[in-house]
């Protein structure tokens, strides 16, 4: 029996992963996302509605694929950088390391507002950010190793930096996400109002 080295088998599931989400996007921008099927998108791939599903839970899914896709890149991109470094600083840099194609970021981006619901990007944004706070928290308790009272610090500023990022999306995404340049701005700003406040809020009254 041929067996085939872990490395392939996860370079045919990115292959299949991304042809799914492109067929997807292809279909929703033709029909429409409530009338494109998880049939017709898992035929356009070549694969089964099964398959579909085993990689997407939902149709919605397909169109936060890009920050899924980011959590793996942005873990390795901030176990990479100095200790020394300040962690907003090592959170922008990861983050701005990841390859992005701007079109297509552009365009899911575009495509998220004009077909789901405030309510749905709401919940994914949730999860999004979830998943960038669980990263940071966890690179923060190796980094933090020995500092008192590790594990509030790391879940305090893995929270608050993740929060930042998401703030960031929401900002350019209702701005019209049509200049990814202009993302990467608004998250840089967004980090650094983590390090300096505006005076208004820290003044003591």
């Amino acid at each position: 029996m041929t067996t085939v080295a872990p490395g392939k088998r996860e370079q045919k599931r990115d292959r299949t992963r991304e042809r799914l989400r492109c067929c997807a996007l292809a279909r929703f921008e033709e029909l429409g996302f409530e009338k494109a099927s998880v049939a017709e998108i898992a035929a356009d791939a070549g694969v089964t509605e099964r398959t579909f599903y085993r990689y997407f839970p939902t149709k919605e899914t397909v169109l936060f694929e890009d920050f899924a896709s980011r959590f793996d890149w942005f873990r390795a991109a901030l176990d990479v950088r100095p200790e020394a470094e300040s962690i907003l600083d090592s959170v922008r840099v990861a983050v701005e390391s990841f390859p992005d194609d701007r079109e297509v970021v552009r365009q899911v981006a575009q495509l998220r507002a004009s077909l789901l619901s405030g309510s749905v990007i709401e919940e994914h944004l949730r999860r999004v950010q979830a998943g960038f706070a669980a990263e940071i928290e966890r690179h923060l308790l190796r980094r933090l190793e020995k500092t008192p009272d590790r594990a509030l610090v790391a879940a305090v500023l893995g929270n608050a930096i993740s929060a930042a990022l998401v703030a960031s999306l929401r900002v350019w995404g209702e701005g019209g996400g049509d200049d990814t340049e202009e993302l990467r701005e608004i998250t840089a700003r967004a980090l650094d109002l983590l390090r300096h406040p505006p005076e208004a809020l820290t003044r003591e009254r």
